[in-house]
């Protein structure tokens, strides 16, 4: 492109006019005017015609040969394994220190993990899902030590040849040693214990606000709500993660055929709804007394319901909480009168600060900066979610300014990020 425009332009000549006769007193007003005088360069590129051109075509040339030599070169993965039904990586035999690209082919017909790991047992490199037929990089860090790859199959483990690397040590290599449902069930005893007892306290409060209801104190029935639903933010529910039972206390009508007049819509957000759109004490005690028995049921199950039960689900609920807090609260979804988004999203703060204790010790070992980067970010939206209290309380989220509202996103935005990191530290192996 370069060089057809230049070229075009240098080679371009203005065609050339006669002048027409002029007359004696017109040859005196010309030679009274004077032309002047062109550039040096001009001149000089006139008179040497052959040399600019030349120069031209041969400048930018020399320029992208000197750009495309300092460029680094792609390189290309530094070795090549497999994936069958029953062998694993059988073509690793030899590898070197620093960062290398493995290429990965399942060869087998079902998706797995794949990891290389150090003789501890600490992965070092890994992929989540490698699917049947398809090929992966697998990048890593290797410093001086043993490697070999292990991969996770729906029929079983397999385990590839250890090669050991030598050479100069290198900085940085990470290696996450998989956590084990021992390892994880002490901490969800303890969510277990802080969950029950905290379900305990919602119960009592949903009597007061019984109390409230049935004597017909709207405001104090309000603030006696509000007090109960940050009781359930603070149990840790998360994306139905107490199944229909959590539901039952804390769902929403969506998808009901009758909507907010549906039977099927009942709990905290059904009593909010109400409490808001003018509904008295015969058409909201029913529904709080069901809340009543409904929130017993989540008590009675905690520690054998399939999700809260499962020490497993405890790292993904350390992230989740405050992803449903974006998803719901923020968004307004989950609002139905009430507008207390933020209120609720402080509650999931505090939540997130308690199950994140829990499993402090397993991440520090792992990485040992991440839980306070996350507690730094914890604060900094405790920090925002703050400026929208008032000595009376929360605002409604439909009188924050713009300013909160960016504060409050932008902070949670970040400490979700961090918490992402969190789960697969301590992902639990198939085989485990």
């Amino acid at each position: 492109v370069y060089l057809v425009v230049v070229l075009t332009m240098f080679v371009r000549t203005d065609a050339v006019v006669p002048a027409p006769a002029s007359t004696p007193e017109e040859n005196l007003a010309a030679r009274d005017t004077t032309e002047p005088a062109r550039p040096r360069w001009e001149r000089w590129a006139q008179q040497r015609t052959l040399p600019v051109a030349l120069t031209l075509i041969a400048v930018p040339v020399l320029v992208a040969v000197v750009v495309i030599l300092a460029l680094p070169t792609p390189t290309s993965t530094d070795t090549a394994v497999t994936v069958t039904a029953d062998s694993c990586a059988h073509e690793w035999n030899s590898a070197h220190s620093g960062t290398q690209s493995i290429d990965v082919a399942n060869k087998s017909s079902h998706a797995g993990e794949i990891n290389l790991d150090d003789a501890s047992g600490g992965v070092v490199g890994e992929i989540e899902t490698l699917g049947p037929g398809t090929t992966a990089t697998l990048t890593a860090t290797l410093g001086s030590g043993t490697y070999s790859f292990v991969c996770l199959m729906p029929g079983g483990t397999t385990r590839s040849a250890a090669v050991t690397v030598t050479g100069h040590d290198v900085a940085n290599v990470l290696a996450v040693k998989p956590v084990t449902i021992a390892d994880l069930t002490g901490p969800n005893n303890a969510y277990q214990a802080y969950a029950a007892q905290t379900l305990t306290t919602l119960a009592g409060d949903v009597a007061a606000l019984r109390s409230a209801v049935a004597s017909g104190d709207l405001a104090g029935a309000q603030k006696d709500w509000l007090t109960a639903q940050l009781d359930w933010e603070r149990v840790g529910a998360s994306y139905d993660s107490f199944g229909d039972k959590g539901q039952a206390v804390d769902g929403l009508p969506d998808g009901l055929p009758g909507g907010v007049n549906d039977p099927g819509f009942t709990g905290l957000h059904r009593v909010e709804y109400g409490l808001y759109h003018g509904q008295g004490p015969s058409q909201l005690l029913p529904v709080i007394d069901q809340l009543t028995t409904d929130i017993g049921v989540v008590r009675q199950n905690l520690t054998t319901d399939d999700e809260a039960g499962d020490p497993t689900n405890l790292p993904i609920r350390v992230h989740e909480i405050l992803e449903d807090a974006q998803r719901d609260h923020l968004s307004g979804i989950d609002d139905l009168g009430s507008h207390t988004a933020y209120a609720a999203t402080s509650a999931d703060t505090q939540i997130t600060r308690v199950v994140l204790a829990e499993v402090a010790p397993l991440v520090q070992a792992r990485d040992p900066g991440l839980v306070a980067t996350i507690t730094r970010g914890l604060n900094t939206l405790d920090a925002a979610l703050n400026t929208t209290r008032t000595p009376n309380g929360w605002q409604p989220s439909d009188t924050v300014t713009l300013a909160q509202r960016q504060q409050v996103n932008a902070a949670l935005g970040a400490v979700l990020q961090s918490l992402s990191d969190e789960p697969g530290l301590l992902e639990v192996p198939p085989s485990s």
